[in-house]
């Protein structure tokens, strides 16, 4: 104490000293830790940018550009192909009623039944296009469209089979469309908003019997019409399923031609193979494509 007493300036600058050392540690080590603090940000902000770099494509500006042209250039080409496969059906006419359903069903069946008679193609003795239904009820509202565009096309498809003399159009049997079992929507009741189906597939079936060759031909050709259909499944099924009997093995001492030997002419033998009917079922799905909706702007 007398020291300090007898050296003021001495204890001043002591005093001064520590102070200054203490201020310097704590800016230094305020310094170290934004240091590292800094080291970290930069370290991650060096990484975020090596894993930017790495990712194909780099998220620039060009490169944004580009993915832009790149998904409006499929989106159009996914609006050209849905506009194309619409052209390859039977458009669905919302204006047709139940009682031009009816009528034209009518008038059809009347038809189809003159143009057997004249091709001589045999048809079910209650033949209604697999409408049979519709001979007495009525359809509703909602369903009369849907109706009549499967209807023109299973028409298209059985005028075909009459022009081609097939031997006989066995039955036609469908699957009910949604549209005949759902329900009316009320007035003023909003749609949902989940998004439509691209395509809608509805199932029939036609049975027909044939010639061998008039069979590949139908097939091959029944896909012709304006409505995109498919073959699902094709099953046949042989008129004359027993096979005809084998004649006894020739003897050594046969002569050589023994159909002059018996009197019989060549010309008058029936040909065994060859002459057997085909009775044909065709499984077929009819494509509905959901019209392309106008892009958003």
């Amino acid at each position: 104490m007398n020291w300090l007493k007898e050296n003021p300036f001495l204890a001043g600058l002591a005093v001064f000293t520590l102070a200054a050392v203490g201020v310097l540690g704590y800016l230094i080590s305020d310094a170290s830790m934004a240091y590292s603090q800094s080291a970290d940000t930069y370290s991650t902000a060096v990484g975020k940018l090596h894993k930017l770099q790495a990712k194909v494509p780099f998220p620039s500006t060009e490169n944004l550009k580009a993915l832009q042209l790149g998904r409006d250039d499929y989106a159009a080409r996914i609006l050209q192909l849905q506009s194309q496969l619409a052209k390859m059906e039977v458009p669905l006419d919302p204006s047709i009623t139940p009682q031009k359903f009816m009528d034209d069903l009518r008038v059809a069946v009347n038809d189809i039944r003159k143009l057997s008679e004249e091709k001589g193609v045999k048809l079910p003795e209650k033949f209604y296009f697999g409408f049979d239904q519709y001979q007495t009820q009525v359809p509703t509202d909602l369903a009369a469209p849907a109706l009549f565009r499967q209807f023109r096309v299973i028409q298209s498809l059985v005028t075909r089979l009459v022009d081609f003399k097939v031997n006989s159009v066995d039955s036609i049997a469908r699957d009910p469309l949604p549209e005949e079992s759902a329900a009316p929507q009320p007035t003023g009741r909003q749609k949902d908003d989940a998004p439509e189906a691209v395509f809608r597939r509805f199932k029939f079936d036609i049975t027909f019997t044939a010639e061998q060759g008039k069979v590949r031909a139908v097939v091959n050709t029944i896909l012709a019409p304006a409505q995109f259909l498919i073959i699902r499944s094709v099953s046949l099924q042989n008129t004359s399923p027993t096979a005809p009997a084998k004649a006894p093995a020739e003897s050594a001492a046969q002569p050589a031609n023994p159909f002059a030997a018996a009197g019989i002419d060549k010309k008058s033998l029936q040909v065994i193979l060859g002459r057997e009917l085909l009775k044909v079922t065709l499984r077929l799905e009819m494509f509905d494509f959901t019209e392309p909706a106008a892009p958003k702007k």
